[in-house]
């Protein structure tokens, strides 16, 4: 579960410079895709995967399980991409980072 300990701070940034910024605007969508829940839509799917996928590994910390939570935590960390737009410019380069980070921790981290 020290996965779990090292990830959720660096989500948790993650999702605090993805409420900060808004994405480009159009005149059919003024607001961009980051105002009032639009944004998180692209993400929830992925989030509520692995959210589930970390309770079954918690309590039954079995092979698969293992692997379906490094998959859940990829495929949300993936999904993150596509709000990638509603990160204020200056907190990009910070925002990529840390999901890289994230990525190569799931990627190191063995299923012991």
């Amino acid at each position: 579960m020290k996965k779990v300990k090292f990830l959720a701070p660096v989500i948790v940034t993650v999702v605090m410079f993805i409420n900060i910024g808004c994405s480009k605007s159009t005149l059919l969508n003024p607001a961009g895709n980051c105002s009032g829940e639009n944004w998180a839509q692209s993400y929830t799917d992925e989030l509520q995967t692995w959210s589930a996928a970390i309770t079954a590994y918690g309590e039954n910390p079995t092979p698969e399980n293992c692997a379906t939570y490094k998959a859940a935590a990829k495929g949300y960390l993936n999904a993150l991409n596509d709000v990638y737009d509603c990160v204020p410019t200056g907190s990009r380069a910070e925002f990529e980072k840390a999901i890289n980070e994230a990525k190569a921790e799931v990627d190191r981290d063995g299923c012991d």
